[in-house]
């Protein structure tokens, strides 16, 4: 099951003086059609808002939101989270994957044997990298490549097929 929310960057500085502020860790448009974000750690839980208006500065996404009306306020929400509706993230399902679809899904080699489970997702520069955990406590990272996996897969498919043998990284696992 598809997580309901995305996190979609954190709130970054303020900007101007009635509440709105950057997304930090984003360099692209907002999805469309966003009229409501959650702020927190923990989307479930996190503080609700409405956002009235979103426009770029100076090349980055900026949100202001109904319930933020100063810049003491926007700066009480640096650092956190913020999280929107999966659903307004448009993908072309046989191209496009998100992260958070990776994250849990098992890992079989090329026989089938299973490797572990991924644990996380992140990109240093080339591609993205998975961390795999195995069952007993090793882990290993990979990158997410078709030289690695079988990049054919469902967003819902509960398991990643690696195109490639166990063997193959027999000497890179770490120990927890």
């Amino acid at each position: 099951m598809k997580n309901a929310w995305l996190q979609i960057g954190i709130v970054g500085k303020a900007q101007g003086l009635r509440g709105a502020f950057f997304v930090a860790q984003r360099d692209e448009d907002l999805p469309e059609g966003l009229d409501r974000i959650v702020v927190g750690s923990d989307p479930d839980k996190a503080r609700a808002l409405t956002v009235v208006e979103t426009h770029r500065s100076g090349g980055r996404p900026v949100i202001q939101c109904r319930e933020v009306t100063s810049r003491e306020a926007a700066e009480s929400l640096k650092m956190q989270p913020i999280w929107c509706d999966r659903a307004l993230v448009p993908l072309e399902e046989e191209s496009e994957y998100l992260w958070s679809d990776l994250v849990g899904k098992a890992v079989l080699d090329a026989e089938g044997q299973r490797l572990g489970r991924i644990t996380a997702v992140g990109n240093f520069g080339a591609s993205d990298v998975v961390r795999i955990d195995a069952d007993d406590g090793r882990w290993i990272e990979v990158p997410f490549v078709s030289a690695y996996f079988d990049m054919n897969f469902q967003s819902d498919s509960p398991a990643l097929h690696l195109t490639v043998p166990a063997e193959t990284f027999a000497e890179t696992w770490n120990q927890a």
